[in-house]
Protein backbone atom coordinates (compact mmCIF):
# COMPACT_ATOMS: atom_id res chain seq x y z
CA UNK A 1 0.00 0.00 0.00
CA UNK A 2 3.04 2.27 0.21
CA UNK A 3 2.81 5.51 -1.74
CA UNK A 4 -0.94 5.36 -2.43
CA UNK A 5 -2.48 7.86 -0.01
CA UNK A 6 -2.97 11.61 -0.47
CA UNK A 7 -3.24 13.98 2.49
CA UNK A 8 -5.19 17.21 2.75
CA UNK A 9 -4.67 19.53 5.73
CA UNK A 10 -7.08 22.40 6.43
CA UNK A 11 -5.93 25.19 8.77
CA UNK A 12 -9.37 26.69 9.33
CA UNK A 13 -10.47 29.70 11.35
CA UNK A 14 -11.68 27.59 14.29
CA UNK A 15 -10.27 24.11 13.70
CA UNK A 16 -7.66 21.96 11.99
CA UNK A 17 -8.76 19.00 9.92
CA UNK A 18 -6.74 16.31 8.14
CA UNK A 19 -8.21 14.07 5.44
CA UNK A 20 -6.53 11.13 3.72
CA UNK A 21 -7.93 9.73 0.49
CA UNK A 22 -7.37 6.78 -1.81
CA UNK A 23 -9.04 6.49 -5.21
CA UNK A 24 -11.32 9.43 -4.44
CA UNK A 25 -12.59 7.95 -1.17
CA UNK A 26 -11.76 9.22 2.30
CA UNK A 27 -10.00 6.50 4.26
CA UNK A 28 -9.18 8.49 7.37
CA UNK A 29 -9.87 11.91 8.88
CA UNK A 30 -9.39 13.76 12.14
CA UNK A 31 -10.37 17.23 13.33
CA UNK A 32 -9.68 19.31 16.42
CA UNK A 33 -10.65 22.87 17.47
CA UNK A 34 -7.75 25.31 17.69
CA UNK A 35 -9.04 27.87 20.23
CA UNK A 36 -6.22 30.09 18.97
CA UNK A 37 -7.83 33.55 19.24
CA UNK A 38 -5.70 35.99 21.17
CA UNK A 39 -5.98 39.59 22.35
CA UNK A 40 -4.91 42.31 19.95
CA UNK A 41 -3.03 45.49 20.79
CA UNK A 42 -5.59 47.41 18.72
CA UNK A 43 -8.49 46.22 20.87
CA UNK A 44 -11.74 44.95 19.42
CA UNK A 45 -10.76 45.95 15.86
CA UNK A 46 -8.00 43.34 15.82
CA UNK A 47 -8.71 39.68 15.07
CA UNK A 48 -5.53 37.73 15.73
CA UNK A 49 -4.59 34.11 16.39
CA UNK A 50 -1.64 32.39 18.03
CA UNK A 51 0.37 30.62 15.34
CA UNK A 52 2.00 28.23 17.82
CA UNK A 53 -1.39 26.98 19.02
CA UNK A 54 -2.59 26.31 15.46
CA UNK A 55 0.52 24.33 14.54
CA UNK A 56 0.37 22.46 17.85
CA UNK A 57 -3.17 21.43 16.89
CA UNK A 58 -1.80 20.12 13.57
CA UNK A 59 0.57 17.90 15.56
CA UNK A 60 -2.25 16.69 17.80
CA UNK A 61 -4.26 15.68 14.73
CA UNK A 62 -1.27 13.90 13.22
CA UNK A 63 -0.88 11.85 16.40
CA UNK A 64 -4.42 10.50 15.99
CA UNK A 65 -3.67 9.02 12.56
CA UNK A 66 -2.31 5.50 12.39
CA UNK A 67 1.42 5.07 11.66
CA UNK A 68 0.56 2.62 8.88
CA UNK A 69 -1.61 5.21 7.13
CA UNK A 70 0.97 7.97 7.49
CA UNK A 71 3.76 5.77 6.14
CA UNK A 72 1.74 5.36 2.91
CA UNK A 73 1.21 9.08 2.22
CA UNK A 74 2.57 9.95 -1.21
CA UNK A 75 1.75 13.67 -1.46
CA UNK A 76 0.44 16.47 0.76
CA UNK A 77 -1.75 19.49 -0.04
CA UNK A 78 -2.43 22.18 2.57
CA UNK A 79 -5.38 24.56 2.50
CA UNK A 80 -6.82 27.02 4.98
CA UNK A 81 -8.33 30.39 5.77
CA UNK A 82 -7.76 32.91 3.01
CA UNK A 83 -6.92 36.62 3.28
CA UNK A 84 -4.98 36.30 6.55
CA UNK A 85 -1.30 37.23 6.91
CA UNK A 86 1.54 36.50 9.31
CA UNK A 87 5.20 37.53 9.45
CA UNK A 88 8.43 35.80 10.35
CA UNK A 89 12.20 36.10 10.00
CA UNK A 90 14.05 33.70 7.72
CA UNK A 91 16.97 33.53 10.14
CA UNK A 92 14.77 31.60 12.59
CA UNK A 93 13.40 29.13 10.01
CA UNK A 94 15.54 26.19 11.12
CA UNK A 95 14.44 26.68 14.72
CA UNK A 96 10.69 26.44 14.14
CA UNK A 97 10.61 22.64 14.26
CA UNK A 98 12.40 20.28 16.65
CA UNK A 99 13.06 16.94 14.97
CA UNK A 100 14.31 15.58 18.28
CA UNK A 101 10.97 16.28 20.01
CA UNK A 102 8.87 15.96 16.85
CA UNK A 103 7.15 19.26 17.65
CA UNK A 104 6.85 22.83 16.42
CA UNK A 105 8.67 25.47 18.44
CA UNK A 106 7.25 28.66 17.00
CA UNK A 107 8.73 31.84 18.43
CA UNK A 108 9.72 35.23 17.00
CA UNK A 109 6.77 35.44 14.60
CA UNK A 110 3.87 37.85 14.41
CA UNK A 111 0.39 36.63 15.26
CA UNK A 112 -1.84 35.55 12.40
CA UNK A 113 -3.91 38.58 11.39
CA UNK A 114 -7.07 36.83 10.17
CA UNK A 115 -9.64 37.61 7.49
CA UNK A 116 -11.93 38.94 10.24
CA UNK A 117 -9.54 41.76 11.17
CA UNK A 118 -11.21 45.20 11.24
CA UNK A 119 -8.24 47.53 11.82
CA UNK A 120 -8.39 48.95 8.29
CA UNK A 121 -11.20 51.52 8.40
CA UNK A 122 -13.00 52.74 5.29
CA UNK A 123 -11.10 56.01 5.64
CA UNK A 124 -7.78 54.14 5.71
CA UNK A 125 -8.69 51.93 2.74
CA UNK A 126 -9.72 55.00 0.76
CA UNK A 127 -6.28 56.53 1.38
CA UNK A 128 -4.54 53.57 -0.29
CA UNK A 129 -3.75 53.45 -4.01
CA UNK A 130 -6.38 51.80 -6.19
CA UNK A 131 -5.47 48.17 -6.98
CA UNK A 132 -5.14 46.88 -10.54
CA UNK A 133 -7.30 43.87 -9.79
CA UNK A 134 -10.78 42.58 -10.53
CA UNK A 135 -11.25 41.96 -6.80
CA UNK A 136 -11.99 44.80 -4.33
CA UNK A 137 -9.76 45.50 -1.35
CA UNK A 138 -11.24 45.06 2.12
CA UNK A 139 -10.10 45.13 5.71
CA UNK A 140 -8.72 41.72 6.69
CA UNK A 141 -7.01 41.28 3.32
CA UNK A 142 -3.31 40.51 3.68
CA UNK A 143 -1.92 43.48 1.76
CA UNK A 144 -4.32 45.90 3.43
CA UNK A 145 -3.06 44.66 6.80
CA UNK A 146 0.57 44.99 5.67
CA UNK A 147 -0.15 48.56 4.53
CA UNK A 148 -1.62 49.30 7.96
CA UNK A 149 1.37 47.81 9.78
CA UNK A 150 3.82 49.74 7.58
CA UNK A 151 2.12 53.02 8.51
CA UNK A 152 1.20 52.40 12.14
CA UNK A 153 3.80 49.90 13.42
CA UNK A 154 6.84 50.30 11.11
CA UNK A 155 9.40 49.35 13.77
CA UNK A 156 7.53 46.13 14.53
CA UNK A 157 7.21 45.31 10.84
CA UNK A 158 10.95 45.84 10.35
CA UNK A 159 11.66 42.83 12.60
CA UNK A 160 10.50 40.46 9.85
CA UNK A 161 11.63 39.68 6.31
CA UNK A 162 8.98 37.15 5.22
CA UNK A 163 5.17 37.21 4.95
CA UNK A 164 2.58 34.66 3.92
CA UNK A 165 -0.56 32.87 4.98
CA UNK A 166 -0.20 30.45 7.86
CA UNK A 167 -0.40 27.65 5.28
CA UNK A 168 2.59 29.12 3.42
CA UNK A 169 4.47 29.36 6.71
CA UNK A 170 3.81 25.71 7.55
CA UNK A 171 5.06 24.67 4.11
CA UNK A 172 8.24 26.71 4.58
CA UNK A 173 8.92 24.84 7.83
CA UNK A 174 8.14 21.40 6.45
CA UNK A 175 10.07 21.92 3.21
CA UNK A 176 12.88 24.11 4.53
CA UNK A 177 12.04 26.95 2.13
CA UNK A 178 13.93 30.18 2.70
CA UNK A 179 11.16 32.19 1.02
CA UNK A 180 7.44 31.36 0.82
CA UNK A 181 5.68 30.32 -2.38
CA UNK A 182 2.01 31.27 -2.73
CA UNK A 183 -0.71 30.04 -5.08
CA UNK A 184 -2.73 32.44 -7.24
CA UNK A 185 -5.77 31.52 -5.19
CA UNK A 186 -4.25 32.91 -1.99
CA UNK A 187 -2.50 35.83 -3.70
CA UNK A 188 -5.81 37.03 -5.15
CA UNK A 189 -7.33 36.92 -1.66
CA UNK A 190 -4.68 39.36 -0.38
CA UNK A 191 -5.51 42.17 -2.79
CA UNK A 192 -3.26 44.05 -5.23
CA UNK A 193 -2.90 40.95 -7.39
CA UNK A 194 -3.48 40.95 -11.14
CA UNK A 195 -5.00 37.53 -11.84
CA UNK A 196 -4.70 37.93 -15.62
CA UNK A 197 -0.98 38.72 -15.52
CA UNK A 198 -0.37 36.46 -12.51
CA UNK A 199 1.63 39.07 -10.58
CA UNK A 200 1.49 41.59 -7.75
CA UNK A 201 0.79 45.29 -8.47
CA UNK A 202 4.43 46.15 -7.79
CA UNK A 203 4.50 49.69 -9.19
CA UNK A 204 1.22 50.63 -7.51
CA UNK A 205 2.31 49.23 -4.14
CA UNK A 206 5.69 50.95 -4.19
CA UNK A 207 4.00 54.34 -4.67
CA UNK A 208 3.16 54.27 -0.95
CA UNK A 209 6.43 52.72 0.27
CA UNK A 210 4.76 49.33 0.70
CA UNK A 211 7.19 46.62 1.97
CA UNK A 212 7.13 44.77 -1.34
CA UNK A 213 10.12 42.61 -0.40
CA UNK A 214 7.86 40.68 2.00
CA UNK A 215 5.55 39.31 -0.69
CA UNK A 216 5.86 35.65 -1.73
CA UNK A 217 6.55 34.34 -5.21
CA UNK A 218 3.28 33.31 -6.86
CA UNK A 219 2.66 30.09 -8.84
CA UNK A 220 -0.33 28.20 -10.25
CA UNK A 221 -2.42 25.85 -8.07
CA UNK A 222 -1.13 22.31 -8.35
CA UNK A 223 2.54 23.22 -8.54
CA UNK A 224 4.90 21.58 -6.07
CA UNK A 225 6.22 23.90 -3.36
CA UNK A 226 8.87 21.48 -2.13
CA UNK A 227 9.45 18.19 -0.34
CA UNK A 228 9.57 17.26 3.33
CA UNK A 229 13.01 17.95 4.76
CA UNK A 230 12.59 15.38 7.53
CA UNK A 231 10.43 12.41 8.48
CA UNK A 232 7.20 13.92 9.80
CA UNK A 233 5.80 11.31 12.14
CA UNK A 234 5.74 8.32 9.76
CA UNK A 235 5.48 10.37 6.55
CA UNK A 236 8.76 9.92 4.76
CA UNK A 237 11.34 12.59 4.08
CA UNK A 238 11.20 13.94 0.49
CA UNK A 239 7.43 13.45 0.26
CA UNK A 240 6.06 16.05 -2.18
CA UNK A 241 4.13 19.05 -0.82
CA UNK A 242 1.97 21.15 -3.15
CA UNK A 243 1.60 24.94 -2.92
CA UNK A 244 -1.18 25.91 -0.49
CA UNK A 245 -4.74 26.48 -1.72
CA UNK A 246 -7.76 28.54 -0.66
CA UNK A 247 -10.27 26.87 1.61
CA UNK A 248 -13.28 28.12 -0.35
CA UNK A 249 -11.96 26.60 -3.57
CA UNK A 250 -11.19 23.29 -1.85
CA UNK A 251 -14.57 23.19 -0.13
CA UNK A 252 -16.37 23.60 -3.46
CA UNK A 253 -14.05 21.09 -5.14
CA UNK A 254 -14.97 18.51 -2.47
CA UNK A 255 -18.63 18.33 -3.55
CA UNK A 256 -18.86 19.41 -7.20
CA UNK A 257 -18.79 16.53 -9.65
CA UNK A 258 -20.39 18.06 -12.76
CA UNK A 259 -19.96 21.40 -14.59
CA UNK A 260 -23.67 22.25 -14.32
CA UNK A 261 -23.69 22.27 -10.49
CA UNK A 262 -23.52 25.11 -7.96
CA UNK A 263 -22.98 24.98 -4.21
CA UNK A 264 -24.96 26.82 -1.55
CA UNK A 265 -23.03 26.51 1.69
CA UNK A 266 -24.71 27.88 4.80
CA UNK A 267 -22.65 27.80 7.96
CA UNK A 268 -21.56 30.77 10.05
CA UNK A 269 -21.83 32.84 6.89
CA UNK A 270 -23.31 31.95 3.50
CA UNK A 271 -21.73 31.34 0.09
CA UNK A 272 -23.14 30.54 -3.32
CA UNK A 273 -20.43 29.35 -5.73
CA UNK A 274 -19.98 27.74 -9.14
CA UNK A 275 -17.02 27.44 -11.55
CA UNK A 276 -16.93 29.57 -14.68
CA UNK A 277 -14.57 30.22 -17.57
CA UNK A 278 -13.90 33.93 -18.03
CA UNK A 279 -12.73 34.96 -21.47
CA UNK A 280 -11.48 38.22 -20.00
CA UNK A 281 -10.94 39.17 -16.37
CA UNK A 282 -12.10 42.71 -15.49
CA UNK A 283 -9.29 45.13 -14.68
CA UNK A 284 -11.22 46.69 -11.81
CA UNK A 285 -13.96 45.34 -9.53
CA UNK A 286 -17.61 46.19 -9.87
CA UNK A 287 -18.09 47.56 -6.38
CA UNK A 288 -21.86 47.07 -6.22
CA UNK A 289 -21.85 43.50 -7.52
CA UNK A 290 -22.48 40.77 -4.93
CA UNK A 291 -20.59 38.25 -7.10
CA UNK A 292 -16.80 38.08 -7.23
CA UNK A 293 -14.55 35.79 -9.24
CA UNK A 294 -11.70 33.95 -7.52
CA UNK A 295 -9.01 31.86 -9.24
CA UNK A 296 -10.13 28.23 -9.17
CA UNK A 297 -8.62 25.19 -10.91
CA UNK A 298 -7.86 24.31 -14.55
CA UNK A 299 -7.83 27.97 -15.66
CA UNK A 300 -11.36 28.46 -14.35
CA UNK A 301 -12.66 31.06 -11.94
CA UNK A 302 -15.01 30.44 -9.06
CA UNK A 303 -18.01 32.76 -9.09
CA UNK A 304 -18.75 33.43 -5.43
CA UNK A 305 -21.52 35.41 -3.77
CA UNK A 306 -20.37 35.57 -0.17
CA UNK A 307 -22.95 36.84 2.28
CA UNK A 308 -21.78 37.93 5.71
CA UNK A 309 -25.14 36.82 7.12
CA UNK A 310 -25.85 33.16 7.77
CA UNK A 311 -25.87 31.00 10.85
CA UNK A 312 -24.36 33.91 12.76
CA UNK A 313 -27.70 35.76 12.40
CA UNK A 314 -29.65 32.80 13.79
CA UNK A 315 -27.18 32.51 16.68
CA UNK A 316 -27.64 36.20 17.40
CA UNK A 317 -31.42 35.66 17.49
CA UNK A 318 -31.05 32.79 19.96
CA UNK A 319 -28.76 34.96 22.13
CA UNK A 320 -31.41 37.69 22.10
CA UNK A 321 -34.16 35.27 23.16
CA UNK A 322 -31.96 33.93 25.96
CA UNK A 323 -31.22 37.46 27.19
CA UNK A 324 -34.89 38.48 27.05
CA UNK A 325 -36.14 35.56 29.12
CA UNK A 326 -33.20 36.04 31.48
CA UNK A 327 -34.53 39.50 32.35
CA UNK A 328 -37.54 37.76 33.92
CA UNK A 329 -35.36 35.43 35.94
CA UNK A 330 -35.86 32.43 33.66
CA UNK A 331 -32.91 30.27 32.72
CA UNK A 332 -32.85 28.43 29.40
CA UNK A 333 -29.79 27.03 27.70
CA UNK A 334 -29.13 27.87 24.08
CA UNK A 335 -29.51 24.19 23.26
CA UNK A 336 -33.05 24.18 24.74
CA UNK A 337 -33.98 27.33 22.81
CA UNK A 338 -32.72 25.85 19.54
CA UNK A 339 -34.65 22.64 20.19
CA UNK A 340 -37.89 24.53 20.85
CA UNK A 341 -37.53 26.73 17.78
CA UNK A 342 -36.77 23.87 15.39
CA UNK A 343 -39.24 21.31 16.78
CA UNK A 344 -42.20 23.70 16.78
CA UNK A 345 -41.57 25.18 13.34
CA UNK A 346 -44.24 22.96 11.72
CA UNK A 347 -47.00 24.47 13.90
CA UNK A 348 -46.44 28.02 12.68
CA UNK A 349 -49.40 29.74 11.02
CA UNK A 350 -47.93 30.13 7.54
CA UNK A 351 -50.50 32.74 6.46
CA UNK A 352 -49.70 35.01 9.36
CA UNK A 353 -45.93 34.46 9.36
CA UNK A 354 -45.83 35.15 5.62
CA UNK A 355 -46.81 38.73 6.35
CA UNK A 356 -43.60 39.33 8.31
CA UNK A 357 -40.65 40.35 6.18
CA UNK A 358 -37.19 40.13 7.73
CA UNK A 359 -34.14 41.54 6.00
CA UNK A 360 -31.55 39.79 8.19
CA UNK A 361 -28.46 41.71 7.05
CA UNK A 362 -27.44 42.73 10.58
CA UNK A 363 -23.76 42.27 9.70
CA UNK A 364 -24.02 44.28 6.47
CA UNK A 365 -22.72 42.95 3.15
CA UNK A 366 -19.42 43.59 1.40
CA UNK A 367 -21.21 44.94 -1.67
CA UNK A 368 -23.56 46.98 0.56
CA UNK A 369 -21.67 47.77 3.79
CA UNK A 370 -24.27 50.27 5.08
CA UNK A 371 -27.15 47.84 4.64
CA UNK A 372 -28.77 46.96 7.95
CA UNK A 373 -31.46 44.57 9.11
CA UNK A 374 -35.15 45.42 8.90
CA UNK A 375 -38.46 43.89 10.04
CA UNK A 376 -41.81 44.81 8.48
CA UNK A 377 -45.34 43.42 8.13
CA UNK A 378 -45.95 43.02 11.85
CA UNK A 379 -49.57 42.44 12.90
CA UNK A 380 -51.29 41.84 16.22
CA UNK A 381 -51.38 38.10 15.55
CA UNK A 382 -47.99 37.23 14.05
CA UNK A 383 -45.58 38.32 16.74
CA UNK A 384 -45.29 34.86 18.30
CA UNK A 385 -41.78 33.50 18.58
CA UNK A 386 -42.10 30.82 15.93
CA UNK A 387 -43.57 33.13 13.29
CA UNK A 388 -40.71 35.56 13.76
CA UNK A 389 -38.13 32.76 13.64
CA UNK A 390 -39.70 31.32 10.48
CA UNK A 391 -39.61 34.76 8.84
CA UNK A 392 -35.97 35.16 9.86
CA UNK A 393 -35.02 31.83 8.25
CA UNK A 394 -36.96 32.72 5.12
CA UNK A 395 -35.26 36.11 5.00
CA UNK A 396 -31.80 34.52 5.04
CA UNK A 397 -32.55 32.55 1.89
CA UNK A 398 -34.28 35.55 0.28
CA UNK A 399 -31.11 37.53 0.91
CA UNK A 400 -28.96 35.06 -1.01
CA UNK A 401 -31.55 34.85 -3.83
CA UNK A 402 -31.28 38.63 -4.18
CA UNK A 403 -27.54 38.15 -4.60
CA UNK A 404 -27.83 35.13 -6.93
CA UNK A 405 -31.28 34.51 -8.37
CA UNK A 406 -32.46 31.17 -9.74
CA UNK A 407 -32.78 32.77 -13.20
CA UNK A 408 -29.15 33.94 -13.05
CA UNK A 409 -27.99 30.42 -12.20
CA UNK A 410 -29.99 28.97 -15.10
CA UNK A 411 -28.53 31.62 -17.40
CA UNK A 412 -25.06 30.42 -16.37
CA UNK A 413 -25.92 26.83 -17.19
CA UNK A 414 -26.48 25.65 -13.61
CA UNK A 415 -29.00 22.80 -13.46
CA UNK A 416 -28.43 21.47 -9.95
CA UNK A 417 -27.93 23.23 -6.61
CA UNK A 418 -26.12 21.35 -3.85
CA UNK A 419 -27.15 22.56 -0.41
CA UNK A 420 -24.39 22.08 2.16
CA UNK A 421 -23.35 23.37 5.56
CA UNK A 422 -24.36 22.87 9.17
CA UNK A 423 -27.31 25.30 9.08
CA UNK A 424 -28.95 23.57 6.11
CA UNK A 425 -28.21 20.18 7.64
CA UNK A 426 -29.80 21.00 11.02
CA UNK A 427 -32.61 23.43 10.19
CA UNK A 428 -35.76 22.05 8.46
CA UNK A 429 -37.15 25.58 7.88
CA UNK A 430 -34.02 26.54 5.96
CA UNK A 431 -34.25 23.29 4.00
CA UNK A 432 -37.83 24.05 2.94
CA UNK A 433 -36.97 27.60 1.97
CA UNK A 434 -34.04 26.51 -0.19
CA UNK A 435 -36.25 23.97 -1.94
CA UNK A 436 -39.03 26.54 -2.42
CA UNK A 437 -37.03 29.59 -3.48
CA UNK A 438 -34.73 27.67 -5.83
CA UNK A 439 -37.56 25.41 -7.03
CA UNK A 440 -36.79 26.06 -10.72
CA UNK A 441 -33.51 24.18 -10.27
CA UNK A 442 -32.92 20.64 -9.05
CA UNK A 443 -31.95 20.96 -5.38
CA UNK A 444 -30.01 18.26 -3.59
CA UNK A 445 -29.47 18.52 0.16
CA UNK A 446 -27.25 16.49 2.43
CA UNK A 447 -23.73 16.82 1.09
CA UNK A 448 -21.06 18.46 3.23
CA UNK A 449 -18.29 20.74 1.98
CA UNK A 450 -14.92 19.71 3.38
CA UNK A 451 -11.83 21.76 2.57
CA UNK A 452 -9.39 19.11 3.84
CA UNK A 453 -11.10 16.44 1.75
CA UNK A 454 -11.12 18.76 -1.27
CA UNK A 455 -7.40 19.44 -0.89
CA UNK A 456 -6.68 15.71 -0.70
CA UNK A 457 -8.84 15.03 -3.78
CA UNK A 458 -7.05 17.75 -5.75
CA UNK A 459 -3.73 16.37 -4.58
CA UNK A 460 -4.65 12.95 -5.93
CA UNK A 461 -5.94 14.44 -9.20
CA UNK A 462 -2.61 16.18 -9.75
CA UNK A 463 -0.86 12.82 -9.43
CA UNK A 464 -2.92 11.06 -12.10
Amino acid sequence: MSGLYFMGIDLGTTSVKISIVLNGEQVSSVSQPTKADTKSNVGSAGFEQDVAIILSTVQSCMKELSPETLSSVKKICITGQMHGVMLWSSKHLNNFYSQENNSFDVQHTSPLYTWQDQRCSEEFLTSLPKPCSHLPLSTGHGNATLFWLSQHQPDYLARFDRAGTIMDFLICILCGLDSPIMSKQLAASWGYFDSSAGCWNKEILEQKSFPFHLLPRVVNPGEQAGTLQFDWFRIKKRTAVLVALGDTQCAVYSVLSNPDEAVLNLGTSCQMAFPEFLETVPTFPEASSPIQFFPYFNNQYLAVAASLNGGNVLSQFVNMVQNWIGVFGCVKSKEDIWKTLLESSSTTNKNESALIKVHPTIFGERHAPTQYGEVSGITASNMDLHSVFHALCKGLIENITRMVSPSYLKQKGVRKLLGTGSVIHKNPIIQREVMTQYGDIVVELGRQCDSAFGAALFCEAMDS
